[in-house]
């Protein structure tokens, strides 16, 4: 066998031109010449993690991810950094193993969260079994590498998954902006300026589920959380003898945790706002903390009346304090189910 300049592969010959060619055929949409060319390689040079990962990368595009996975495997015992992690969580998900497949892509990501095409890995390893997670995986890619036109892709991709089609377009243009030439991109883009055709091919379909629950939970024990924190610091400031001026603060803790509450459901996928019978059918408990959280909020509102008209008791603060710290512990338990449910 003879490498790209005529010399033959062997211990002496200069491994780098050939995983240069190796690279260049895979690329060029050749990658059984480039399998061709590697076997002999990794053959003469079995502790090149490099090599190893030319071959995964190569078997890969070829539609052989079971032998990718094994090449990559042997890369990552010999101590490569993240690529071969990468390339072993595009098998994973290839072959149908999603949740090792996150836990590899996850794992090139940590390694070097600079490389976007870590991130992108982590985004289609959730794909739209975790519209969530692989929306901010690749969010997390466009940061690393905003002039990288598959960035850009896969965060439209993510945004469909997540049912966010205003972020998916705006993605998708941007990909096509950086890369005029890709078919897929356009087309895609095609489908989604058109409403019906939008419906008739979106992409695939998120269910209400354990992604949705959770970003509900957390939105919930934040607004919670904040609620508690602002009618402890008025309970300390009006000990002694509450001012009125309390009132204003007060009145910023409510429309605080409103707001809060409020740009958080607006900012959840179309998938997460469910109706309230719907939500009580689907997730009681959660319905339980809000309205431990309206409980606390409604106190609040009473005890800030009251001081506004000259009452000074902090009577009312306790049971502010109350609902919201109860609130607080159904999400606790609300999401202990929730990372429990698959």
């Amino acid at each position: 066998m003879a490498d790209p300049i005529g010399e033959p592969v062997g211990r002496g010959a200069p491994i780098d031109a050939v995983l240069s060619e190796a690279a260049r055929l895979t690329a060029a949409g050749r990658p059984e010449a480039a399998i061709s060319l590697l076997r002999p390689v990794v053959a003469v040079h079995p502790d090149n993690p490099t090599a190893w990962c030319r071959l995964a990368a190569a078997l890969l595009d070829a539609g052989q991810a079971e032998q990718c996975l094994d090449a990559a495997k042997r890369a990552i015992t010999l101590g490569e950094r993240s690529w071969a992690h990468r390339l072993a969580g595009l098998a994973l998900g290839e072959l149908g193993r999603y949740d090792e497949a996150i836990v590899s892509a996850r794992e090139a990501a940590r390694r070097d969260p600079d490389d976007w095409r870590a991130h992108v890995a982590l985004a289609e390893a959730h794909g739209p079994r975790a519209p969530l997670e692989a929306l901010t995986a690749a969010r997390r890619a466009v940061e690393v590498a905003p002039d990288v036109p598959r960035a850009h892709e896969i965060l439209g991709l993510a945004a469909l998954w997540a049912d966010e089609r205003p972020l998916a377009k705006r993605a998708l243009i941007d990909a096509l902006r950086l890369d005029q030439g890709n078919r897929d991109i356009r087309a895609r883009l095609a489908t989604l300026e058109g409403v019906r055709a939008a419906r008739a091919d979106p992409g695939p379909q998120v269910p209400f589920g354990r992604a949705q629950r959770i970003a509900l939970w957390l939105l919930l024990r934040r607004c919670a959380g904040w609620l508690l924190v602002g009618g402890f610091l008025l309970l300390v400031a009006g000990a002694s003898e509450p001012s009125r001026l309390l009132v204003w603060f007060a009145l910023a803790v409510l429309f605080g945790v409103g707001g809060l509450g409020a740009h958080g459901v607006m900012g959840l996928p179309r998938t997460s706002r469910l109706r309230p019978p719907e939500l009580w059918r689907r997730m009681p408990l959660l319905c339980v903390g809000v309205g431990l959280l309206g409980f606390a909020a409604l106190a609040l509102t009473a005890w800030s009346v009251g001081l506004a008209f000259g009452a000074t008791g902090l009577g009312l603060l306790y049971p502010t304090l109350a609902g919201s710290a109860l609130s607080g512990l159904v999400c606790v338990v609300g999401l202990s189910r929730a990372h429990r449910r698959r």
